[in-house]
């Protein structure tokens, strides 16, 4: 390699080195927020939306098949709707830290159509459609088309909030598909320690409060491990969500026989 050729290697490589070192600090990641100081913030964040906003209440006085929730903010032709703030249920979810102490989250539900059957646990398989959305009321997941979900696979908030809802009734028509009426459908609007915390998925920007519409039509009491109990029983028995391993031995209560 003659010199004039050695000089243009080597500031190729100088380059590279500087481009590399530009991206990664560019890439460098925010420090994770403290628990407790986001679970105040979410909740001013959410209370504020909840304060401003309404859902389409008139059109479930006589729902059918069609009703789905709507928000909208209260404003101008709106202003005198009544705030969701007003129309949820506000409960607190504790959620255990390293030092064994805990962070309350607040947990809001809407209740738009209750349903008519039993309510599921928090662990128990549901047959629902959802929709997801951040709180600008953009989309960021949804299932139209009836799913089963296993309720100990999902984000803790929206665990939690499945037992405000009941399933509704079942049957079949002429051209053998199913049909369903009298179910449940609400929300759930909780903060972000109860949903992806610093995680961003799938269009979740990391540390966003979050919304889920859901349409109750089925539920299916488990017993995960055949052992003869409930799952509701032996997943989470003080309410600390940390799932149970009474014998210690790095299996689930739920997921174990023994």
């Amino acid at each position: 390699m003659n010199f004039t050729l050695e000089k243009h290697f080597i500031f190729i490589l100088l380059s590279i080195n500087i481009i590399i070192y530009s991206c990664k600090k560019d890439e460098e990641v925010e420090p994770p927020r403290d628990l407790a100081e986001q679970a105040i913030l979410d909740e001013q964040i959410l209370e504020d939306f909840l304060s401003t906003h309404f859902y389409n209440y008139e059109d479930f006085q006589n729902p059918d098949n069609q009703t789905k929730i709507k928000f909208d903010t209260i404003a101008n032709e709106n202003s005198n709707k009544t705030p969701l703030i007003e129309q949820v249920n506000k409960s607190t979810i504790n959620v255990r830290i390293s030092d064994g102490s805990f962070i309350n989250h607040p947990i809001y539900t809407l209740v738009s159509r209750e349903g008519i059957g039993e309510s599921p646990s928090s662990v128990d398989s549901t047959y629902l459609s959802y929709e997801g959305l951040l709180l600008n009321k953009s989309i960021f997941d949804k299932s139209l088309t009836p799913i089963w979900f296993d309720l100990t696979s999902v984000v803790r908030g929206f665990r939690e909030g499945m037992p405000t809802l009941k399933p509704g009734n079942f049957s079949i028509d002429q051209n053998n598909l199913p049909v369903f009426s009298d179910y449940g459908q609400g929300a759930i609007f909780m903060p972000s320690g109860l949903g992806y915390f610093g995680n961003p998925s799938g269009g979740i920007p990391a540390y966003s409060p979050i919304i889920f519409k859901i349409e109750l039509y089925l539920v299916k009491k488990t017993d995960h491990d055949g052992d003869g109990i409930l799952t509701a029983d032996e997943f989470d028995s003080d309410g600390d969500g940390v799932v149970d391993d009474t014998d210690g031995d790095g299996l689930a209560d739920y997921l174990d026989t023994d």
